[in-house]
């Protein structure tokens, strides 16, 4: 009797041992957070600000411009939009959608950044989409770990060059 007991024991133990909780769902707090950083990033980026730009990554995030390298990292990230802020521009992000479950969370929206020529307040818009995914920290706090966009519309495309002149032959 007693070994059947031990073995039953052992065989609950193993049961609920394999058994896992769902990951809990993001609540209207984590949505809000999500917003937020999105709301701190738009406003960093009017501003010229790279620091402000940074503070909602990971410190081993990726960022994946289009038609770029990525870039990994703390260093690679502010080189990358010290580069892209040299020219002052507005952007504006419409977040459309949060979810997930557990330490993981993405969003996804729209955006529109505005560069304008130099001497002038309106100047051409690019409009396009975006994915960011969010990391829990082990300190409760969100933080982005990927970060990618596009444009709706292809860049428009070269000017072919210039045909030769046509020359006349002398006779």
């Amino acid at each position: 009797m007693r070994s059947a007991t031990a073995s039953l024991l052992l065989l609950t133990l193993a049961a609920l041992g394999g058994c896992k909780s769902a990951p809990v769902p993001l609540t209207d707090a984590d949505r809000a957070t999500a917003r937020q950083i999105d709301s701190a990033f738009a406003a960093a980026t009017n501003a010229g600000s790279v620091e402000g730009m940074m503070a909602g990554y990971a410190a081993d995030a990726m960022v994946m411009p289009p038609n770029m390298p990525m870039a990994r990292g703390a260093d690679q990230i502010r080189s990358l939009w010290t580069g892209m802020t040299s020219q002052k521009g507005t952007l504006q992000l419409i977040q459309e959608t949060a979810d997930g479950a557990g330490d993981f969370m993405y969003t996804t929206g729209r955006y529109r950044y505005q560069m304008p020529p130099a001497g002038t307040s309106a100047g051409a818009a690019e409009d396009g989409k975006y994915l960011l995914v969010y990391r829990r920290g082990a300190d409760g706090k969100w933080m982005v770990v990927a970060d990618t966009w596009s444009p709706n519309a292809a860049p428009a495309a070269p000017a072919p060059p210039a045909k030769p002149a046509a020359t006349r032959r002398a006779r």
